[in-house]
């Protein structure tokens, strides 16, 4: 992951919520979720939407009709094996969500859209969606993820294995209007969190054995477990 930034899952659905919430329009929306790649499109070869089945479709295009589809709330998982968040399938769309480790789910369930970089911009794929689990509310999130950090850092200290370099972050979540000033707080902190972990497991940092090297490595993805969760539960729940 070169950047929180990079997951244009995040970007889709803090967006889409926004325009749900009127706090935004599609136009400031797609421009938001394009950001910096050349185009965004969206597939749809099952017709779950409307769009042409037969050719991507502009996000210009296909976002309205996404904001229609689930007016309550648009939620973000960022799964990885073992850890599938709120999926409940079908396998189609658990499998291509934990290829790519990230999706946008409909809360209500039917539809959800999992990203595939091409060249320099990004393709939709729609895929048939069960309803989610409801993921933390930004709370419970924050709680355990802060319980997380005290915790895991508390076994690397004991052991003296935490090192690793540091990430460079070069990009800063901005969330649109209608999000609160702590999920903004809690967003950033959760990013940093998560840059930190996916960095540090590269290495094996200042273990010397294995039984270290393993211990290290399951803390960490631990806290980068409880740092997905609170990202995705600051860009699920608006307020």
């Amino acid at each position: 992951m070169v950047g929180v930034q990079a997951l244009p899952s995040l970007r889709l659905a803090v967006n889409l919520n926004a325009v749900v919430r009127f706090r935004v329009s599609v136009a400031e929306a797609v421009a938001a979720v394009v950001a910096d790649d050349v185009a965004h499109h969206v597939v749809d070869p099952d017709d779950l939407l409307g769009l042409d089945p037969l050719q991507a479709s502009p996000l210009a295009a296909a976002l309205p009709v996404l904001a229609a589809r689930e007016l309550d709330h648009w939620v973000l998982a960022l799964p990885s094996p073992g850890t599938p968040g709120p999926l409940r399938g079908p396998v189609a769309l658990n499998r291509a969500a934990l290829a790519t480790g990230e999706v946008v789910l409909a809360s209500g369930g039917g539809v959800a859209l999992v990203p595939h970089p091409v060249g320099p911009g990004v393709q939709w794929r729609v895929h048939a969606a069960e309803r989610p689990f409801s993921p933390l509310s930004p709370y419970d999130a924050e709680r355990a993820l802060g319980e997380t950090v005290l915790s895991a850092a508390d076994a690397l200290t004991r052991l003296d294995v935490g090192g690793g370099s540091r990430p460079r972050l070069r990009d800063v979540i901005s969330l649109p209007p209608g999000y609160s000033a702590r999920q903004q707080s809690a967003a950033d902190r959760a990013a940093r969190l998560l840059l930190a972990c996916e960095a540090a497991l590269t290495s094996d940092g200042s273990a010397i054995t294995s039984y270290e090297a393993e211990v290290r490595a399951r803390e960490l993805r631990r806290l980068r477990s409880a740092a997905a969760d609170a990202l995705c539960a600051a860009a699920s729940w608006m307020g």
